[in-house]
């Protein structure tokens, strides 16, 4: 993105992807040219079989792998539907992932990632302030969003209260099918790399997890009451803070996290969990506004996704976002 032939950073990731629209907010709120790569994340079955994802493919399972080794985490073994590499462990085959060409280093976690980026590069926004109790305060909401249930929400199906597209709904049925499909064959094809295979059978743990779980009533139920209570206590914090932003009067990297995570549950039909929740209502209206959120979250959840009418509200913020 931007004029720059050659620029210092490199970002794989998905136009679709909660994690890497976070990513590409900061990039946006920082002004920083990237070479993109939007990769194919969804296994398919073709005529020859199962096609997989992009992010399964060695080369860039490589790339991660190097990333890994900064973070010093096991790999993920199991499924909780949480994004958080603190709590869950490092997915090998995920995106989003940044090269910086300049550091010579390969960075991956959507978290890790925003950080490295602000400390990096300071203007034309500071996310992360310098104070260290201001500092703490954004962090603390970093971590909040970080343990949402985000896989959950978009791939399991809820026993009361399912308001994702029917589109979505359909492909659904059958993603963790192909998702498995595609990394048996990648475990076939690739049994002479020790590390691509135990790269291999992490990823198809939490995907064979995920599937058990996809109509479990009780998990699916408890994702959703993890999410309300984290609204009801964003709302009170919200309500204690000396302006519209999270974390104190300026926007940070706090309202970038929630910003995405916000516009995500709008698309799935969740914006009726804070119908009586004043302060965030009058959040969200606020964060869609600024134009990297609009861009990169809202526009690239309405291009990438299946049509979701719960998107209508926000679709006002795409008449003053530049393209």
């Amino acid at each position: 993105m931007g004029s720059d032939a050659n620029p210092r950073f490199e970002l794989f990731h998905a136009a679709s992807s909660l994690c890497s629209q976070k990513v590409r907010t900061v990039l946006s709120e920082k002004q920083l040219p990237y070479r993109s790569n939007d990769m194919m994340i969804l296994s398919s079955m073709g005529p020859d079989g199962v096609v997989p994802a992009e992010h399964y493919h060695p080369p860039y399972v490589r790339l991660r792998l190097m990333a890994g080794l900064e973070i010093g985490r096991e790999f993920v073994s199991g499924y909780s539907g949480r994004p958080s590499v603190d709590t869950d462990g490092f997915d090998p085959c995920a995106v989003p992932l940044l090269v910086d060409y300049e550091a010579s280093r390969v960075i991956a976690d959507s978290r890790r990632i925003c950080c490295y980026l602000d400390a990096v590069s300071r203007a034309p926004v500071q996310l992360l302030p310098d104070d260290d109790q201001a500092r703490a305060a954004v962090m603390r909401q970093v971590g909040i969003v970080d343990q949402m249930p985000n896989g959950a929400l978009l791939y399991g199906f809820h026993p009361d209260a399912d308001g994702r597209p029917d589109a979505l709904k359909t492909v659904m049925e059958t993603v963790y099918d192909h998702k498995i499909a595609a990394l048996e064959a990648m475990l076939a094809g690739n049994g002479d790399d020790a590390e691509l295979v135990a790269a291999y059978r992490a990823k198809l743990a939490k995907e064979r997890g995920g599937r058990a779980v996809r109509r479990d009533a009780a998990f699916q139920r408890a994702a959703h009451h993890h999410v309300e209570g984290v609204l009801k206590e964003l709302d009170r914090t919200l309500g204690a803070a000396p302006a519209l932003y999270v974390a104190g009067h300026a926007f940070s990297l706090g309202d970038v996290l929630w910003g995405v995570n916000l516009v995500r549950l709008t698309y799935l039909g969740l914006a009726p969990m804070w119908h009586d929740l004043p302060n965030v209502a009058r959040y969200v209206e606020t964060l869609v506004k600024r134009p990297s959120l609009c861009r990169e979250a809202v526009r690239a959840t309405i291009d990438s996704l299946p049509p979701s009418r719960q998107m209508d509200a926000l679709g006002t913020c795409m008449e003053t976002a530049p393209a």
